[in-house]
């Protein structure tokens, strides 16, 4: 009996023996395997990298316009990127010509905010090193779902895709926070906000000095010491009231024109239509044209010129026909001008009017 069982003893040995040896070979094969296919996707972001360099070279600006989700999308997935990419949303021209003019400068400007972002960049970085590029992706039927899965709703939205973040093309969404994401288009809030996100010290902004020159100051001051002696000189000569009353109808078609908010904000005299053709009015409450503002406070002015016509000049008109003639063309321009505005305020903000308790 002490015999059998030491052989059985002997055979279990040498069982499990050749089970280790078999677990060791399977181990090692699969970590073989394992680290095979590691090799095989990073030697992958390595090529995808090369060509993002190349891409971006390929292009003057070094930006890089994608229209296609089958270009992107391998650049994107994986979490072991040698990169990071920003991506700015682009509209296709056809939407964007049927967008305000908010939006058409929110377009150009977040293209020249990306455009002197790439140069600063390449100014600090080696062509053979970068590792951030900068991506214009077009925003179309193909590309819609892609940006479902950024949870990008508005325009202008910029994101970026850090190096280390998770992506894969079977999530439903990537989700990419708040921290990388960028809604403006104003290029030293672009520079903060590429910053704050990479830290490389590239995307600094620095606020522009102002140079006022002493001529500029001798000159501000002789105007207004020159302004001062013209009102003297107008007051000596009884002028003034009329004055004042000039100016302050300057002032009031000034103020209700909207020129000031047109000069800060860089907008058209006219714009263009699909067809190309000039369009003065904008079908938008919150955006207007140069020559549309003027427009509509000139005809402020009409109605105000044609009711004091009608009140106070007719009235001293001594012949009955010519003062009759006068009061009706004061009349009808006044209210025809009235109708006019009434029906522009109508047509741009899809309100109807009640004066009075009557619908107009």
């Amino acid at each position: 009996w002490g015999l059998g069982f030491g052989v059985w003893v002997a055979t279990m040995t040498r069982g499990a023996a050749r089970v280790g040896a078999y677990l060791v070979l399977l181990t090692l094969l699969v970590a073989a395997g394992a680290g095979a296919k590691k090799d095989k996707a990073a030697s992958s972001k390595l090529a995808e990298l090369e060509q993002l360099r190349s891409l971006s070279w390929e292009s003057k600006d070094g930006l890089i316009f994608i229209d296609n989700v089958r270009k992107i999308e391998p650049l994107l997935k994986g979490s072991e990127r040698p990169y990071s990419v920003v991506i700015s949303v682009r509209l296709v021209d056809d939407m964007l010509k049927n967008e305000g003019v908010k939006t058409q400068k929110h377009a150009k400007a977040i293209e020249e905010s990306m455009k002197s972002a790439i140069k600063l960049y390449r100014g600090a970085v080696a062509k053979d090193q970068e590792e951030l590029f900068f991506i214009s992706l077009e925003f179309n039927e193909n590309t819609q779902k892609l940006f479902q899965k950024m949870e990008i709703q508005s325009f202008p939205t910029t994101v970026l895709v850090p190096k280390k973040h998770q992506i894969s093309m079977n999530d439903p969404t990537f989700k990419l926070g708040q921290q990388f994401r960028f809604t403006q288009s104003n290029q030293k809030e672009f520079y903060e906000f590429l910053e704050e996100s990479f830290g490389l010290g590239v995307f600094e902004s620095k606020d522009e000095k102002i140079n006022v020159s002493v001529f500029n100051i001798v000159f501000g001051y002789g105007v207004i010491i020159l302004m001062a002696r013209m009102l003297w000189f107008f007051s000596q000569k009884g002028l003034l009231v009329p004055m004042m009353a000039i100016g302050s109808i300057v002032v009031f078609w000034v103020s209700t024109s909207g020129l000031i908010k047109c000069i800060i904000h860089n907008l058209p005299m006219v714009v263009s239509d699909r067809n190309g053709n000039p369009q003065v009015f904008i079908a938008d409450n919150r955006q207007q044209t140069i020559t549309e503002g003027v427009v509509m406070s000139s005809a402020y002015l009409v109605i105000a010129f044609a009711m004091s016509a009608f009140t106070y000049v007719g009235k001293t008109f001594v012949e009955s026909t010519f003062k009759s003639v006068f009061l009706w063309a004061s009349f009808i321009i006044g209210v025809m001008t009235y109708a006019f505005v009434i029906d522009c305020f109508q047509w741009k903000t899809h309100m109807s009017t009640m004066i009075y308790g009557f619908n107009l």
